[in-house]
């Protein structure tokens, strides 16, 4: 009866696991779109630029009673924006969770930070472009971005480029090295723009990348621009020459996107589209951008998929060029398991030393004369249950490794492995199996819960 019972309830938990992991977060919605409240994930915290952006657009939807529904802004932020991304990535594609990301939607694929890009999630529209400027402290001894460059041309790895690696910032100086041929920064990571500003004046980095409305709020605290990103020469900092200008073939800009999980009815992204391009309209954001001194660019549909297809285009030549030499752990794993297994195998086939194979007199007679035997010979012992066991267990654990290296999903990989490594371990005993598969179901549903629920993070 005891059994029974703790059967019973391993069976609720691992049901309630499932549930929890695959079912839907409120149900379906009746009526016409939108039927309950909007989640904006943020992928910072409060206070930077992309979150006061978005506050930006709710005060203006709120104003102008755009949505039927509350629009409710969530700051997930940490991993360079890839926390909140993965949260959104994740959810169910119901038209309730939306992202707002900047390029860095792109810049941490092909940087190497996270496997997905924007192919990962469903295109709504990108609203309001910003200019960005490469700035030195103001007593740096360089007057030039091509003085700049010219040194991480002699010199490289010596000029200290302090970004946020996976980030705008880093690809802006990314762009650089390729545009001056020869030319290498040594990049740090530095955080967000107050954390660079604080490096640049106190000389732990010598040059770093910013937003112009960010440069414009820090330009007080020492720091001075040495080339604007843009076509042409920004309204707001006149005095700034364009890299082009000064001969150096870069244009970079940083916009804002919207994004829906991918399976997201377009009905929804083309809904939200239209609520976002009457805002942008609003009198308070319009004067809230210019404020930020951001050009209130709207695209969406073809428009938006065409820009985003260009970008993806530069930052995949960029990124594989430059892309980080990121160690190759799971494969690292495995052949750790590798040389244990050999190891082990070579440890129990060992001679015994002592053990002869040939009957021969003693060696301690006197009155036979015999060569001498340098070592004894011993028969090779076959492998024993517990080798063939331990060596099968490392097995799986490396299959295990690359199965969901090269796609198989956590959940059913987890799923396979443990019965296996368990029943390896058992000897082999069937009477376990029952327990087996109740401990996998509750290892692989509940660590998919804890992680992707609740540390929202990536599974293999």
């Amino acid at each position: 009866m005891k059994r029974f019972f703790g059967h019973l309830i391993t069976s609720v938990a691992i049901v309630a696991l499932m549930v929890a992991c695959f079912g839907s977060d409120s149900g379906s919605d009746g009526g016409a779109y939108p039927a309950r409240p909007i989640k904006l994930v943020v992928p910072f915290g409060p206070g930077g630029g992309s979150d006061t952006f978005g506050r930006i657009i709710k005060r203006g939807i709120d104003e102008a009673g755009l949505l039927p529904q509350p629009f409710v802004i969530i700051n997930r932020p940490g991993g360079s924006a890839t926390i909140g991304s993965r949260y959104v990535r994740d959810a169910k594609p119901d038209g309730y969770t939306l992202l707002l990301l900047h390029d860095a939607i792109i810049t941490a694929k092909y940087s190497g930070k996270v496997n997905y890009g924007p192919e990962a999630f469903e295109p709504v529209a990108s609203t309001g472009e910003i200019g960005m400027v490469i700035v030195v402290k103001d007593s740096s001894r360089f007057e030039t971005l091509t003085q700049l460059l010219k040194e991480c041309n002699e010199k490289p790895d010596t000029v200290t480029n302090g970004v946020n690696l996976g980030a705008p910032t880093h690809f802006a100086g990314l762009q650089l090295e390729q545009a001056f041929e020869g030319a290498k920064f040594r990049f740090t990571q530095s955080g967000d723009g107050a954390d660079r500003v604080q490096k640049l004046v106190g000389d732990h980095i010598e040059v770093s990348s910013f937003s112009v409305s960010e440069y414009v709020g820090f330009k007080s605290q020492g720091i001075r621009a040495v080339a604007f990103l843009g076509e042409e020469r920004c309204d707001a900092l006149p005095e700034v020459a364009t890299a082009l200008e000064q001969g150096i073939d870069v244009v970079d800009y940083n916009r804002h996107y919207w994004w829906f999980p991918k399976g997201t009815p377009q009905e929804c992204s083309e809904y939200i589209a239209g609520v976002l391009r009457k805002a942008m309209q609003t009198e308070h954001v319009r004067e809230r951008l210019a404020e930020l001194k951001m050009e209130p660019n709207f695209l969406q549909g073809h428009e938006f998929a065409d820009y985003i297809d260009n970008q993806v285009a530069a930052a995949q030549t960029v990124g594989e060029q430059k892309k980080p030499d990121v160690p190759d752990i799971p494969t690292g794993v495995v052949w750790v398991l590798v040389v244990c297994a050999v190891a082990i195998i070579l440890e129990r086939r060992r001679p015994t030393i002592g053990s002869t194979a040939i009957d021969s007199p003693a060696i301690d007679s006197p009155a036979i004369d015999s060569p001498a035997i340098d070592s004894p010979v011993t028969d090779t012992p076959k492998a024993s249950p517990a080798t063939i066991r331990t060596v099968g267990l490392l097995a799986a654990t490396a299959a295990y490794v690359f199965a969901m290296q090269y796609g198989v999903p956590f959940v059913w990989a987890t799923l396979v492995f443990i019965p296996c490594g368990g029943f390896l371990l058992s000897q082999h005993k069937r009477s376990h199996a029952l327990i087996l598969v109740e401990t996998s179901l509750l290892v692989a549903f509940g660590v998919q819960f804890v992680l992707t629920k609740i540390v929202v993070t990536d599974l293999p």
